[in-house]
């Protein structure tokens, strides 16, 4: 499972939004413990940020709130994540989603700020 998460994070961190999610949704289906809402949380910002590449703003944020909300209730940092950061990050991208046209300049300024899962130790 572990080499599963951190390839999950691998691919988020290198903008593989889609394979994030499938990854992620394979931990989130197997898992049993209070770690479930966390990898659905994952599951929902890769979703979210697919949806921002794909310059589909409504699914990005639909996605992305509901991703902010599931991790919400988890501590500053789980299972190695920095979660308080990507929520904060995650918030900023949705403001800027809620804020911008149809303007291939804006969006692509966002797909720019999409933020990094922050892991506590080094690879």
């Amino acid at each position: 499972m572990a080499d599963l998460y951190q390839k999950a994070i691998d691919y988020f961190n290198n903008g593989y939004f889609f394979e994030a999610h499938d990854t992620f949704e394979e931990l989130w289906m197997d898992d049993r413990d209070e770690a479930k809402r966390f990898y659905q949380g994952l599951v929902q910002l890769s979703t979210g940020f697919y949806h921002l590449v794909m310059k589909n703003l409504k699914g990005a944020e639909s996605q992305l709130t509901k991703g902010i909300q599931k991790l919400s209730a988890y501590p500053s940092v789980y299972r190695g994540v920095f979660v308080s950061q990507i929520i904060a990050e995650a918030e900023k991208c949705v403001e800027q989603i809620q804020r911008a046209s149809a303007d291939s300049a804006q969006i692509i300024e966002i797909i720019n700020s999409i933020p990094k899962l922050k892991q506590t130790v080094e690879k």
